[in-house]
């Protein structure tokens, strides 16, 4: 029986993920563990462990090899046979793995626009609810406030099994490198502060082109228009 349960469960779960890449929810059932439910290939940026370089502000560095786990919100490096997270990543400066740079500011940031408008991306799953079930057996929502202690994500620690079923998301989040170093988000707001002499320009590109301010392509767009100007 029990083993039937996990069959079950092991299929239910797979269905979701074959969903999940669709629209980048996931849906982890009661009694099953995040990472069951979360294929592989969507928790972490690449498909296996890459050699990288971490470059500390005191300028010691070190080659390992390294991958960016979007449920945990770290970079994780193999060390024999053991998956371990960087520490001290307030003492980071830079990571160079795959070709691709990673900074450290309240998160990890991946530099997707290198020049003199630079655009990061920050990433990470979330959990967005947990659906509760109540004494008569039928669900509620609920938002995910809940503290848990077994797992690390998105800076909120979470059971890896639960008697409920939770909603995961996908959150990509855009940002600005300021002339200061400091990384402030993607927004129309923002983007008026640091240009203010560019304003007139920047709303008539607005105006002649819809940005979405959600959408990688739009943003990339708007800041090659940001550097041509």
């Amino acid at each position: 029986m029990k083993a039937y349960f996990l069959i079950i469960c092991s299929i239910l779960c797979l269905a979701t993920g074959l969903s999940a890449q669709k629209n980048d929810k996931y849906t982890v059932l009661a009694g099953t563990r995040v990472q069951d439910c979360i294929p592989f290939l969507e928790q972490y940026r690449y498909p296996e462990f890459r050699e990288g370089t971490v470059l500390f502000k005191n300028g010691v560095n070190v080659v390992v090899m390294l991958n960016y786990n979007l449920l945990h919100s770290e970079l994780q490096y193999i060390q024999l046979q053991d998956t371990l997270s960087i520490a001290n990543e307030k003492d980071i400066k830079v990571i160079a793995v795959a070709g691709d740079t990673f900074y450290f500011d309240k998160g990890y940031l991946e530099m997707i626009y290198n020049g003199p408008v630079k655009v990061a991306l920050k990433q990470y799953i979330k959990q967005m609810q947990v659906i509760k079930k109540d004494s008569y057996g039928s669900a509620g929502s609920n938002s995910a406030t809940d503290s848990y202690n077994s797992i690390q994500a998105d800076g909120q620690t979470y059971k890896l099994i639960l008697n409920h079923d939770r909603i995961f998301n996908k959150i990509e989040e855009y940002y600005l490198v300021a002339s200061s170093g400091e990384f402030v988000p993607f927004t129309k707001k923002k983007v008026f502060q640091l240009f203010p002499q560019k304003k007139k320009a920047i709303e008539a590109y607005l105006k002649s082109k819809k940005v979405y301010f959600d959408s990688r392509e739009d943003l990339l767009r708007f800041a090659a228009y940001l550097i041509a100007m």
